[in-house]
C-alpha cells in the first residue's frame, strides 16, 4: 500500500502530472456494459486509488462483500440502489487512521423522497495525507508539500418493480503540491431480494468516467464491476459473497463475510478477501469487526491487518432520525 500510494503520488508531482422487471434491469445495465467492454480494450492501471478504500465498518469488517448488502447512506460507496431501503434521513460518518499516517474520512446523508418512490444521498469521501519531504534533483531537502485525494458524490434510488435501481454521480479531485487533477464520473447499481427465500443479489459499476489528468499525466479512474450475494441462515445470521473485477488494472477479488447479530443488538462479524486485488494491495486477506444498535444508532468497528504496513482500524457511526 504504501509503495503504490508512493507511487501515484510520484507520478502525479514528477510529471505535473434496462415487460418484466429482469428484462428491465438489463436494459438499464445493457450500455453501461458496452462502455465496460470498450473501456477494457485499452485496459491501463488506474489512478484514483483512494476510491478503492472502504468507507463503512460493517463492510469492512465482512471482508467488502457488501454488493447485496447495502442498505443506507453507506450504499453511496458500495450500490447506489441500497439507497432506496432509506425509510427516513439517515445520517452517516466513518473515520480511518489510515496507512502512512493519512487519514480517511466519509461523511454522508440520506434522505427519501415524500411521496415518491425514491431516495437521494450526498456523500464526501476524503483521503488527507499531510506534510511531506520534497527533494530537489540532488536528493537535498527542498522544504515540504501536501496531498489530498477526494469524491464528492450525489445518489438517487428508487424501485422498479422487484428491483431497487440507483445512480450516483460524482466529482473527484486529487492536488499534490499545489498541482490538481479532476475527473467526472457515475456509478449505476441494482439489487432485488429473492422470491420465497431470505437471500438478496446486488450488482454495481463504479468509476465509470474521465480521466485523472496532471498536467500531461493522464489516469483513468479505478473501473469496478462488482455482483454480490447475500443470505440471512436464520434471522440475525447473515453470509455474503462478491467478486469484484477492477477493469484497468486487470485484478479480481472474491470476499466472503459473516454477521451474527445477537438479540442485546450487538453484532459480531469476520470476512476475508482473496485474489490478486488483495496481494495488490497488501492486505493480508482477514478483517474482523462488530457492531452496536442503541436508540436509532448504529455504531460499528472494523479491524483490517495489512501485513508488515500494520493494522487499519475504522470506525463508522450512523443516525437514523
Amino acid at each position: 500500500m504504501k509503495n503504490f500510494k508512493m507511487n501515484n503520488m510520484a507520478r502525479g508531482a514528477g510529471e505535473r502530472r434496462r415487460q418484466n422487471p429482469a428484462a428491465k434491469a438489463c436494459v438499464f445495465l445493457l450500455p453501461v456494459l458496452l462502455c465496460i467492454n470498450c473501456a477494457a480494450v485499452s485496459a491501463l492501471e488506474s489512478g484514483a486509488r483512494f476510491l478503492r478504500i472502504d468507507t463503512d465498518a460493517r463492510a469492512v469488517s465482512m471482508g467488502a462483500a457488501y454488493t447485496a448488502m447495502a442498505s443506507g447512506v453507506e450504499s453511496l460507496a458500495y450500490n447506489p440502489a441500497g439507497l432506496s431501503a432509506v425509510k427516513g434521513v439517515e445520517l452517516g460518518f466513518s473515520h480511518t487512521n489510515w496507512l502512512m499516517d493519512s487519514m480517511h474520512d466519509f461523511i454522508g446523508v440520506a434522505v427519501p423522497v415524500k411521496g415518491k418512490p425514491l431516495a437521494i444521498g450526498f456523500g464526501l469521501t476524503r483521503l488527507s495525507n499531510g506534510s511531506m519531504d520534497a527533494r530537489s534533483a540532488d536528493r537535498s531537502a527542498g522544504g515540504s508539500f501536501s496531498s489530498y485525494d477526494q469524491a464528492v458524490t450525489v445518489g438517487m434510488a428508487g424501485m422498479l418493480g422487484k428491483y431497487r435501481l440507483g445512480l450516483n454521480v460524482k466529482y473527484v479531485e486529487s492536488a499534490i503540491a499545489g498541482d490538481k487533477a479532476r475527473a467526472g464520473a457515475v456509478d449505476i447499481g441494482f439489487n432485488r431480494s429473492l422470491n420465497n427465500i431470505p437471500a438478496g443479489i446486488g450488482m454495481s459499476v463504479q468509476n465509470l468516467g474521465t480521466k485523472m489528468k496532471y498536467i500531461s499525466q493522464e489516469d483513468p479512474l479505478p473501473l469496478t464491476v462488482a455482483a454480490g450475494l447475500m443470505f440471512s441462515v436464520i434471522p440475525g445470521v447473515n453470509l455474503a459473497l462478491d467478486v469484484k473485477r477492477l477493469v484497468y488494472d486487470k485484478q479480481t477479488g472474491v470476499s466472503f463475510g459473516t454477521e451474527y447479530a445477537l438479540l442485546s443488538g450487538v453484532a459480531l462479524r469476520a470476512g476475508y478477501l482473496a485474489g490478486d486485488r488483495a496481494v495488490n494491495i497488501n492486505n493480508t486477506g482477514f478483517s474482523a469487526g462488530a457492531g452496536l444498535n442503541f436508540w436509532g444508532t448504529q455504531l460499528d468497528y472494523a479491524v483490517n491487518p495489512y501485513g508488515a504496513l500494520g493494522n487499519t482500524q475504522k470506525i463508522t457511526l450512523k443516525k437514523k432520525f
